[in-house]
C-alpha cells in the first residue's frame, strides 16, 4: 500500500491543480458556446470529464453535438472556424473526420464534431460514442475508483503498454477505466490478469458477438464493439507477465521505470549486423496512419526475403523525422546453391516430371530424387535493391519510393530507439 500512496502522490492533481483545471474548462466552455449554434451542445468528454486524468498526461477533449440533419462537412467548418478563434497554435487533425487542436494557457485541447443521438444505433461515426462513453463511466465510478483507475494508467505507462493508437497498440484509457469498474480495483485486475490463459473474453452487461482477437472486452455501450480490439497479443503478454511479477514482488518500477542502458553507436552498429531495410523521410502524415502502413512494410519485406530463402528472425520499424524499416535475418549473405527435395523414387511418373525440369541437377538420395538448384540472390540488401519497386508497402509510403534507400547500420544513431529494443530485461526490472 505503501508503493500505492507513494505512486497517487505523483501522478494524481493537487486540490489547487483541480481548481485551476476548473477553471480553465469553465473559461473555454464559456468562450466556445459563445460561438456555438443554437442548436448544438458542448460536452467535456474523456479523462478530465471523468476525473481519472494522470497529473502530467492531461488534455482537455470538447466535444460538439450536432442534430442529425447537419452535414459533415459543415460541422468541420463550424468546429475548426471556432478552434481558430480561441486555440493557440492550432492545427487540424484528421481522424475519421477532421478535428481541431491547439492550446489554451499552456493546456492541450482537442474540439471535436460529432452528432448528437439518443441511441447508439443511430451513430454515423465512431466519435458518436464517445459522449456515451464518457457517461457511463460518470455514472459507474465512485472516488475511490478514480484514483485506482490512475495507478492502473501510470502501471500500464511505465511497463509500456498505455495507448490504443496504432504506434503502441496498447491499453486505451477507457478500456482501463473498464477493468476497473469490472474488478473494483487496482490491485484486483492485477489479481486477475496474472491468472489470464488463451483467449479473454471480459463483460460488464450484454453481449455475446464473436470476435477474432484474443483480447475481448464488449463495450458496454456498444454490444457490437471490442474495446480491447487494439491491444497486440505482445503487449497483453507484457501486461499479464507483468502483473504475475508485480503479484511476487510489488516495486514502484512498475510504475516509473529506470531508462535502460545507453547504448553507444558502436555497440548498436554491431548489433544490427544482420538487420536489412529501407529508410526514407517521414511522410507528413499522422502516425496512426503511417504505423499501419509501416507495419505493412515490414511484412512486405519479410515475405520477399522469405521467398528468396533468406531467414527472419524478427521484424522492426520505427519514425522520428526519418522513419525505417527493418528485417533482422540469419544471414544477410546465404549460399550460391541449394538442394530441392523431388518426389520418392516410386512415383514414377512424378520422377519423370522433376527428372524433365531439372535436367542434369538430379541425383537419388535416400528413396527419393533430390536437384541442386542456383540461388538468383545471395546477398538480401542486392536482393532488396532490385524487387523494391515491386513492393507494396503502403500508399505515403509507396509515394516517396524514389527517395527510399536501403539500410542497416546506418540507423544507428537513433540510439533511444535501440537501446530501448536491445535491452534484454522489461521496464521494471531494470
Amino acid at each position: 500500500m505503501n508503493i500505492m500512496e507513494e505512486v497517487l502522490k505523483k501522478i494524481k492533481p493537487s486540490e489547487e491543480e483541480e481548481r485551476k483545471l476548473r477553471e480553465i474548462v469553465n473559461e473555454l466552455e464559456e468562450k466556445i458556446k459563445k460561438w456555438l449554434p443554437s442548436d448544438a451542445e458542448l460536452m467535456l468528454v474523456g479523462s478530465v470529464a471523468k476525473g481519472t486524468y494522470l497529473k502530467n498526461s492531461l488534455d482537455v477533449d470538447f466535444f460538439i453535438l450536432f442534430p442529425r440533419d447537419y452535414e459533415k462537412k459543415e460541422m468541420e467548418e463550424i468546429v475548426v472556424e471556432i478552434g481558430k478563434k480561441i486555440l493557440d497554435k492550432h492545427r487540424i487533425q484528421y481522424a475519421e473526420h477532421p478535428y481541431i487542436r491547439g492550446f489554451y494557457k499552456h493546456y492541450q485541447v482537442d474540439i471535436v464534431p460529432c452528432y448528437k443521438i439518443k441511441r447508439i444505433e443511430e451513430m454515423k461515426s465512431a466519435v458518436d460514442r464517445t459522449p456515451f462513453h464518457t457517461q457511463f463511466v460518470k455514472n459507474s465510478m465512485n472516488k475511490k475508483m478514480k484514483d485506482e483507475t490512475r495507478l492502473l494508467k501510470q502501471f500500464l505507462k511505465g511497463i509500456g503498454c498505455y495507448g490504443a493508437e496504432a504506434k503502441i497498440e496498447g491499453f486505451s484509457g477507457y478500456l482501463a477505466e473498464l477493468l476497473i469498474i469490472k474488478y473494483g480495483g487496482f490491485v484486483e485486475v492485477v489479481k486477475n490478469a496474472a491468472k489470464w490463459k488463451g483467449k479473454i473474453f471480459l463483460k460488464l452487461n450484454g453481449g455475446r458477438k464473436k470476435f477474432p482477437e484474443r483480447f475481448v472486452f464488449i463495450d458496454p455501450v456498444d454490444a457490437n464493439r471490442n474495446v480491447a480490439a487494439a491491444v497486440a497479443d505482445e503487449k497483453l503478454n507484457i501486461f499479464i507477465q507483468a502483473c504475475r511479477d508485480f503479484l511476487k514482488k510489488p516495486s514502484i518500477k512498475f510504475f516509473f521505470p529506470n531508462a535502460p542502458p545507453k547504448l553507444s553507436i558502436e555497440e548498436i552498429e554491431k548489433k544490427l549486423e544482420n538487420f536489412v531495410g529501407i529508410c526514407f523521410k517521414k511522410p507528413s502524415v499522422i502516425d496512426d496512419i503511417l504505423y499501419p502502413q509501416l507495419k505493412k512494410a515490414a511484412k512486405s519485406l519479410e515475405n520477399l526475403f522469405i521467398q528468396y530463402d533468406f531467414e527472419p528472425l524478427r521484424k522492426v520499424w520505427h519514425t522520428n523525422k526519418e522513419a525505417f524499416v527493418l528485417i533482422e535475418l540469419r544471414s544477410k549473405k546465404i549460399e550460391k546453391e541449394k538442394v530441392h527435395m523431388g518426389p520418392p523414387l516410386k512415383a514414377k511418373k512424378h520422377v519423370e516430371k522433376f527428372k524433365m525440369k531439372w535436367g542434369e541437377r538430379i541425383f537419388e538420395k535416400d528413396g527419393r530424387i533430390w536437384a541442386k538448384i542456383e540461388r538468383e540472390y545471395t546477398n538480401a540488401e542486392h536482393l532488396l535493391k532490385d524487387k523494391l519497386n515491386e513492393l507494396s508497402l503502403g500508399k505515403n509510403i509507396d509515394e516517396v519510393k524514389k527517395e527510399i534507400k536501403i539500410c542497416g547500420k546506418e540507423t544507428a544513431c537513433h540510439i533511444e530507439f535501440w537501446s530501448e529494443f536491445f535491452c534484454p530485461l522489461p521496464p521494471w526490472k531494470r
